[in-house]
């Protein structure tokens, strides 16, 4: 179940951040202190960015940020962050986000399930309005309890 991955421990809300790397730094942070990545994973995150571009904004104000799979990544892991105010893409047509997702995987395919179980919580329109809009923690975990 998605919320066995995505619990209290790896949720944070209402955070200050200023920019986009700054909300990569905090999910990597939440994945770091649980010990489900290395550092240089989070390194990752920021360079696939850069190269990629802003495709990993999945919804609107709702990014899910990503590395490389492999040895930097300890097991399948997935954090999420909500921001008390908006941080934006000013390199990328200043697209905007409120909530952001770090997510590592140790391969190409074993993550899959996890994938599809977020994919039904982001059809999910309250979960996705309390990620916008500064929902409680309490909130947030109840919501990712049904998944």
């Amino acid at each position: 179940m998605l919320s066995e991955v995505l619990n209290e421990n790896m949720v944070e809300t209402q955070i200050e951040k200023t920019s986009w790397r700054d909300v990569v730094n905090e999910c990597g942070k939440i994945l770091l202190d649980e010990n489900k990545i290395k550092d240089a994973y989070v390194e990752s995150m920021i360079e696939t960015v850069e190269k990629m571009g802003p495709y990993m904004i999945l919804l609107p104000e709702i990014a899910f940020f990503h590395g490389v799979p492999g040895a930097n990544v300890k097991e399948i892991c997935l954090s999420l962050v909500t921001l008390k105010e908006p941080v934006y893409f000013e390199e990328f047509e200043g697209q905007k986000i409120k909530a952001a997702f770090a997510f590592g995987a140790t391969d190409k395919n074993s993550h899959m399930s996890l994938l599809s179980n977020l994919a039904l919580l982001l059809q999910d329109e309250e979960f996705v309005s309390l990620l916008k809009n500064n929902g409680s923690k309490e909130e947030i975990m109840e919501r990712i309890a049904n998944y």
